[in-house]
């Protein structure tokens, strides 16, 4: 199981509540061209406190078997509403 490292200067953003959704972009191998391809998983959290989020973040990296991107550094709000995790080595 992957665990993610929670960054010292992140906070949950104020609009994260129950249920909302966390999402995480990857690339995911090449094309016949040689263009990276991307993929996105995501996750949701019941409640919007340290504990949960990261859980979730855990999920997402689990998902895409990402092994090297672990430190938690942000979250961006998506047009949609959920939150894209911005993750760091």
């Amino acid at each position: 199981m992957i665990k993610s490292i929670w960054c010292e200067d992140v906070v949950i953003p104020a609009e994260m509540k129950a249920n909302s959704r966390v999402t995480y972009n990857f690339i995911n191998g090449k094309d016949a061209e040689g263009n990276y391809t991307w993929a996105q998983v995501s996750s949701f959290i019941a409640v919007p406190n340290q504990e949960d989020v990261q859980r979730a973040v855990d999920s997402l990296l689990n998902q895409a078997d990402d092994h090297h991107h672990i430190f938690i550094e942000g979250f961006d709000r998506n047009e949609d509403g959920s939150f894209e995790v911005v993750l760091g080595s």
